[in-house]
């Protein structure tokens, strides 16, 4: 699936992705502390109901002990009745101790005891004392008043004995009243409390939201950016097109020490490119001169071979007949003349063919060091990709470094856990912190994994980099073989030019030795016979030199016929690129 998203996708999703993770863990987190609060509302109320119902109870019970006691003191009772209302007033004395004894265990359970009335200031527990205080006091001196039998309207309105069961009451009334200011003031304090949290979270996840949209889409742009230039760039180059200037500046991370590399190897590959097709030029220039004197000085050692033969032919008639030694003589020095021309000639061209031979081989020399140079621009690039191979898995280790931390953070926030758990009711909050601790650690490990997924993606263009690279240097390495075996075949052609002058010089001597024997022979008629016999010796040695000039020329047209060849490959090749 990652292979059908392009890296800009990749990108935006490793932005997006954390920030909805952290959308919805804030607001799954602030719905958990919405309902966290709604529970420990109710819980708050059923503490508070719970102890007003106890003390609303108790107070009724407080009342019944009155009735009770009302009744006693009356002296309307019979007997069975007394006994009846006497063991009401008891029971009701006891359950009224009770339900107060329970209220009491409940808000001391609660921390409840030091909560204070808003008016008089006074708390539970001191109200709790002052009613034990007056209602231990009621029962002591009503149970005396019941025992004494005394009666009438006088002890029912006992006004001190009235007074002390009010204070008594009136202890139980503020309790009441202070147990529901509290839960109301409570649960306002909380509902304002989650109110100001609700915002703070809202307002930071916009904020983070919004810083991670801005650094994320000047990361991507960046970083897009360069990719599309080194795209246009390489394939620029991958369809010949060498015309790409390199920037001025550089940015000073790895991103632009890319394309600052991509620039110098488009730079060095045009300036080689540029070195082999200027050279090449003068090699075929010189090829064509070279193949040009090669043809004519083949075609001058043939007229000169058969001007030879000629001359043989007429010195041969010469030893036959005496009496056609004039003319024989005479088409002899005609010849010879002849053959001291075309020597002439060839001379000229086999010194024109070895300087254009040693100009060929001095500019081969220099595009053998011309493409050795481009094997060592080529091998400095190399380098470079391996010194970008090592920082990637540099990045790689400190990304596992991440996901280190990020397991070693998970198995400690579990700890904590753990240890929240043992705490009970402490420990739910530290238990919650832990949680987050777990979450934050889980999304480190999925960056972390996105950042190996991104090197992974560099570490394959590297070596897609490196893979071209090492074909251009082994394109350089057959260029560079296919100069020497040129090289060799310009040392053979200057071998085979110095053997043709060395020839030419021979025929020149015999034929200045020919052109002596011919005014010898003119001078004197006497030594026509050895002087034929030694023209027709010397003919015949020029003639075979002659034949091994020709001989010669051949190689020598073979030769230029072969570099022309390699001149015209190297000149397809060049052509492939447009440096200008």
């Amino acid at each position: 699936m990652a292979k059908l998203l392009s890296i800009r996708v990749r990108l935006i999703l490793l932005v997006l992705v954390p920030s909805i993770l952290y959308l919805g863990t804030s607001i799954y987190l602030l719905q958990q502390s919405k309902s966290h609060t709604e529970v420990l509302a109710s819980s708050l109320y059923e503490t508070t109901d719970k102890s007003t119902s106890l003390i609303l109870n108790a107070d009724r019970d407080m009342y019944q002990a009155l009735t009770a006691y009302q009744l006693l003191v009356s002296g309307t009772l019979n007997a069975e009745d007394r006994t009846k209302q006497l063991k009401v007033l008891a029971e009701n004395i006891e359950q009224t101790n009770t339900r107060v004894g329970q209220a009491h265990d409940i808000l001391k359970a609660k921390g409840l005891l030091q909560v204070a009335h808003t008016e008089t200031k006074a708390t539970i527990d001191q109200n709790v004392d002052g009613f034990h205080t007056y209602f231990d006091q009621w029962v002591k001196e009503a149970n005396a008043v019941v025992q004494s039998g005394a009666a009438g309207k006088g002890v029912i309105n006992d006004a001190k004995l009235t007074a002390t069961f009010e204070k008594g009451r009136e202890g139980m009334n503020q309790i009441g009243e202070i147990l529901d200011d509290y839960a109301k003031t409570s649960i306002e304090e909380i509902q304002s409390q989650i109110t100001k949290t609700e915002q703070a979270v809202y307002i930071s996840i916009a904020l983070l939201i919004l810083v991670l949209t801005i650094s994320g889409g000047i990361v991507i742009n960046t970083i897009m950016r360069t990719v599309k230039a080194i795209m246009l760039v390489t394939s620029q180059v991958a369809a010949g097109d060498l015309r790409h200037e390199a920037k001025t500046k550089y940015a000073k991370d790895e991103l632009g020490k890319i394309t600052e590399s991509v620039d110098t190897m488009v730079l060095k590959i045009k300036g080689l490119i540029g070195t082999i097709a200027h050279n090449t030029q003068f090699v075929q220039d010189a090829s064509v001169e070279l193949s040009d004197s090669s043809k004519e000085s083949a075609s001058a050692a043939e007229h000169v071979a058969t001007n030879i033969q000629e001359m043989t032919h007429d010195v041969e008639v010469q030893a036959r007949s005496s009496e056609e030694t004039s003319r024989a003589i005479e088409e002899m020095a005609i010849g010879i003349q002849r053959v001291a021309e075309n020597s002439s000639v060839m001379a000229d061209h086999s010194s024109l063919t070895s300087t254009h031979a040693t100009l060929g081989n001095d500019l081969l020399n220099k595009l053998q060091q011309q493409i050795a140079n481009m094997v060592a621009s080529v091998e400095q690039l190399s380098q470079t990709v391996l010194s970008l191979t090592r920082k990637s898995d540099q990045i790689g280790l400190i990304a596992s470094s991440i996901t280190t931390f990020a397991n070693q953070t998970n198995l400690l926030s579990l700890n904590a856990s753990i240890e929240a758990a043992r705490a009970g009711e402490h420990g739910k909050g530290f238990n919650v912190v832990a949680n987050e601790i777990r979450k934050l650690a889980a999304q480190s490990i999925e960056s972390a994994d996105g950042i190996n997924q991104l090197i992974h993606e560099t570490r394959v263009e590297i070596t897609s980099v490196s893979e071209s690279m090492n074909a251009t240097k082994q394109e350089a390495i057959s260029g560079s073989t296919m100069m020497q075996e040129v090289n060799q075949s310009f040392h053979t052609i200057m071998a085979s030019v110095t053997q043709i002058v060395t020839q030419i010089h021979e025929t020149s001597a015999i034929t200045e030795q020919m052109s002596a024997s011919s005014e010898e022979i003119s001078a004197t008629m006497d030594q026509s016979a050895s002087s034929t016999t030694q023209i027709l010796t010397k003919s015949q040695n020029v003639a075979a030199a002659t034949e091994q000039q020709l001989a010669m020329m051949q190689n020598i047209a073979a030769a230029s016929e072969q570099l022309r060849s390699v001149v015209n490959t190297l000149n397809e090749s060049v052509s492939y690129f447009k440096i200008a």
